[in-house]
């Protein structure tokens, strides 16, 4: 589209292949006269079907749709299955993560950035999902993630509602910043970004 090509795009989320995105925001410095609303039909008109623009919005110079968030939220829909999964531990052991933490345990190994390891994480709840046993979702809100850090998350959760580990065994890896105290990341088709947040994050 003219005057967008070759022009970097900078997205508030990068997620793992596989993952979902509904609320994803991007970036981009543009060189078009175009006002945002016929820039919106344009880049309707050129995407492909499996993906959406939901608003176009001129913002402030300096505006990144990634170092200017404050916090993303995720959401993790746990598969159907015949085993049961006591979302009320799951819960529990849910909260010993809330707060500013390093999450070293709960990343994939390689480089981390500027920040280190340590995230704030300003919500998380495991709820079961209305009219099904054994399913659950889980809801994760923080200041940024690490790579693989929601997914590792829900497999130690998983395990908790499974009855396999305690919820000390989830404090404990926290503290001992040794990720292999704790099972690998679940899977990432059941993972989609919800929302992106520009202001203080209220519950």
């Amino acid at each position: 589209m003219t005057g967008l090509d070759g022009e970097r795009l900078t997205l508030a989320g990068r997620t793992d292949a596989g993952v979902h995105a509904q609320g994803q925001v991007a970036s981009v410095r543009t060189r078009t006269d175009l006002d945002a609303g016929r820039l919106h039909g344009g880049l309707s008109a050129c995407l492909p079907e499996d993906l959406k623009v939901l608003e176009v919005a001129d913002v402030e110079p300096g505006f990144d749709a990634r170092h200017s968030a404050r916090w993303r939220e995720y959401r993790y829909d746990v598969a159907r299955t015949p085993v049961y999964v006591d979302t009320a531990r799951m819960d529990e052991a849910a909260r010993a993560l809330v707060g500013e933490h390093d999450f070293s345990a709960y990343s994939s190994v390689g480089e981390l950035g500027s920040r280190g390891s340590v995230r704030d994480v300003l919500a998380l709840r495991v709820l079961r999902s209305p009219g099904v046993e054994s399913a659950a979702m889980v809801r994760i809100v923080a200041d940024a993630f690490l790579r693989q850090m929601v997914r590792r998350i829900v497999s130690a959760l998983l395990l908790v509602g499974r009855g396999k580990i305690d919820v000390m065994e989830i404090v404990r890896g926290l503290e001992l910043r040794d990720r292999s105290l704790l099972p690998g990341p679940a899977p990432a088709g059941n993972l989609t970004l919800v929302r992106v947040g520009y202001e203080e994050y209220t519950q």
